[in-house]
């Protein structure tokens, strides 16, 4: 029997939805392992969602000088880090081996998977599949980075970012990354908006309220990220375009343009909220996603 088809069953062919071994788009226990990384990923942007919070009822200053004051995934993993001591490091290295095997998971449904789906969202859910196995396994690097050492590389991100640049044609592919992100704008909002996302799940798992707060959180926290991931985008663009990779950075850069730019200290808080819902969508992800 096989576990993942190798192909879709014709044009026109959409499987079926039981969770039956043959539906599955990556082993049963790669899977089992999987939907724990993807509860560890909805920590992530747990902790972001806390960071946010206390940079904006501490200021500006709260972020500077330690790793876990960044409103980013760094951060976020630097608490845990921070907090956890010994069991904390054990805690961060079973997080990386489970969001690998999500990722595993996901790369497996982007190049094979999604046969259940309707041709015509097939595609889109193989593009989605992969970036989000690309955004995991990059916060699985900081967890296995920061469980290997006593505390990640402060300035890793940005020491890749300056060697990048040095290379022919750098800043180009910076260019281009900041191009994609942009674009992953476009794509997390529109599953934001029309909350596409609810497609993924199976049905029978989500009665009544469940289905409310998946909708609400996937909806809040997709839009969120989106929002995120537009200013990033846009921030490593103009990076690119004038020769600055200092002016690079990730989610806590973009949420402190914005409130250098917006509302101040409150969009702190809005992103807070935005990332807990993302956290909340990730566990019903975790329970109810399709096999």
């Amino acid at each position: 029997m096989s576990i993942v088809p190798s192909s879709c069953v014709g044009d026109g062919t959409v499987l079926d939805r039981s969770g039956s071994e043959d539906a599955r788009d990556a082993p049963a226990w790669i899977e089992a392992i999987g939907r724990v990384g993807l509860v560890a990923y909805g920590l992530v942007h747990l902790g972001i969602a806390v960071l946010a919070i206390r940079i904006a009822a501490l200021g500006p200053r709260s972020a500077h000088g330690e790793d876990g004051g960044h409103a980013d995934p760094r951060g976020a993993v630097a608490l845990v880090a921070a907090g956890g001591g010994f069991f904390g490091r054990w805690l961060l290295a079973a997080a990386a081996v489970a969001l690998v095997a999500f990722a595993f998971w996901q790369l497996r449904a982007a190049a094979v998977g999604f046969c259940w789906a309707s041709p015509e969202e097939r595609w889109r859910k193989r593009l989605g599949a992969a970036a989000k196995a690309l955004g995991v396994l990059s916060v699985a690097y900081l967890a296995a980075e920061f469980a290997t050492r006593l505390q990640g590389r402060r300035n890793a991100f940005q020491e890749t970012v300056r060697e990048v640049f040095t290379y022919p044609g750098g800043r180009w592919a910076v260019g281009i990354a900041g191009l994609i992100a942009v674009g992953m704008f476009f794509s997390m909002t529109y599953t934001g908006v029309r909350a596409t996302f609810m497609g993924d799940f199976v049905a029978a798992k989500l009665h009544g309220y469940r289905w409310r707060l998946t909708m609400i959180t996937g909806s809040v926290g997709n839009l969120t990220r989106a929002v995120t991931f537009g200013v990033v985008g846009i921030l490593t663009t103009g990076a690119a375009i004038n020769d600055d990779p200092d002016a690079i950075g990730g989610v806590d850069v973009a949420l402190r343009t914005m409130a250098a730019h917006t509302l101040g200290a409150a969009v702190f808080v809005i992103a807070g909220l935005g990332f807990a819902a993302y956290f909340v969508y990730c566990v019903m992800d975790a329970y109810a996603r399709h096999p």
